[in-house]
């Protein structure tokens, strides 16, 4: 890794992939490092030079003066200093999960500096938001959770799941959030079981690195509150909106009124696939990022 100073001296740590086209890549959690993401940016490798970020807190990267600043906004902001310390001028965004619902939030508050904006998995509305919509997220998720029941690690999973917030908030022991997260890992995924599904989650296990004040902000009500609608229609670059159509926690039920709020939007959902699609659909997910970034391109139309 790479490190970068920023202002108060600050540092934050970084790996680039990959040659062409500058693109910032975020990782979602809060509180995941950077290199989950590693997949994503080799898949990209040949077409964009590709910054993994560790976000403020994690791997190298200094945390935030104030816990609040783990929302997007604050990752935005962090994110657009790191960009100025790399001495990038214009850049596309591209995130994964939260880290989708951080690029579109650079997009809408930089947009002199966005290219364009790639959102997978991503989400606009927090829990609290989406139960007040009718709670069509909340139920998605439901039915996906129920897809898994009769597996022999879906009880394990499924405790973890449904005790996760308290169990968050109740430790700062990150090696005890990793072996938690390791858990629910499979039902991020519509085929978990499958030999190339499996491996890729293994992958995933063994790169999961997590800051324990990002993801206790985040479980402390960060995540309840987040709500994108007043960002979404000021967002002008192009911008996809990418997710599995069987994603538990970001599928259609987010994606839709995302592209729906962006006018530059395009909304691609790849069935049969849940939340990781570089792990579960990676030869779908790579033709739709680079199809999308080759019509984007600059004099060319979306």
């Amino acid at each position: 890794m790479s490190t970068v100073s920023l202002p108060a001296g600050r540092t934050a740590s970084y790996e680039a992939i990959g040659q062409g086209e500058p693109l910032l890549m975020f990782m979602g959690g809060p509180g995941l490092a950077a290199e989950f993401l590693r997949d994503d940016a080799e898949l990209l490798a040949d077409r964009f030079r590709t910054f993994l970020i560790d976000a403020h807190g994690s791997g190298g990267s200094s945390p935030p003066a104030d816990p609040s600043q783990y929302d997007h906004l604050g990752h935005a902001a962090f994110y657009d200093e790191v960009r100025q310390a790399l001495g990038l001028d214009q850049v596309s965004v591209h995130g994964v999960s939260f880290g989708g619902t951080v690029a579109l939030t650079y997009a809408s508050r930089y947009p002199r500096r966005t290219v364009r904006c790639l959102a997978v998995s991503a989400f606009g509305l927090g829990g609290e938001a989406d139960e007040a919509e009718g709670g069509a997220a909340a139920a998605e998720m439901e039915q996906m959770l129920a897809r898994h029941a009769d597996q022999p690690w879906y009880p394990t999973a499924r405790a973890a799941w449904d005790g996760w917030t308290e169990r968050v908030l109740a430790t700062d022991d990150p090696a005890e959030l990793e072996r938690m997260f390791g858990e629910v890992l499979p039902l991020y995924c519509a085929h978990p079981d499958r030999p190339d599904v499996a491996a890729g989650l293994a992958r995933l296990r063994d790169r999961v690195r997590i800051d324990a004040s990002a993801m206790k902000a985040w479980e402390g009500g960060i995540f309840q509150t987040i709500d994108l609608r007043p960002l979404l229609p000021t967002i002008a670059c192009p911008t996809l909106v990418l997710c599995g159509e069987l994603d538990l926690i970001c599928g259609p039920a987010q994606a839709r009124p995302i592209a729906a709020a962006v006018a530059e939007a395009q909304l691609v959902a790849i069935p049969d696939c849940g939340h990781f699609l570089s792990v579960e659909c990676h030869a779908e997910y790579r033709d739709a990022m680079l199809d999308f970034s080759a019509r984007t391109a600059a004099g060319t139309t979306a």
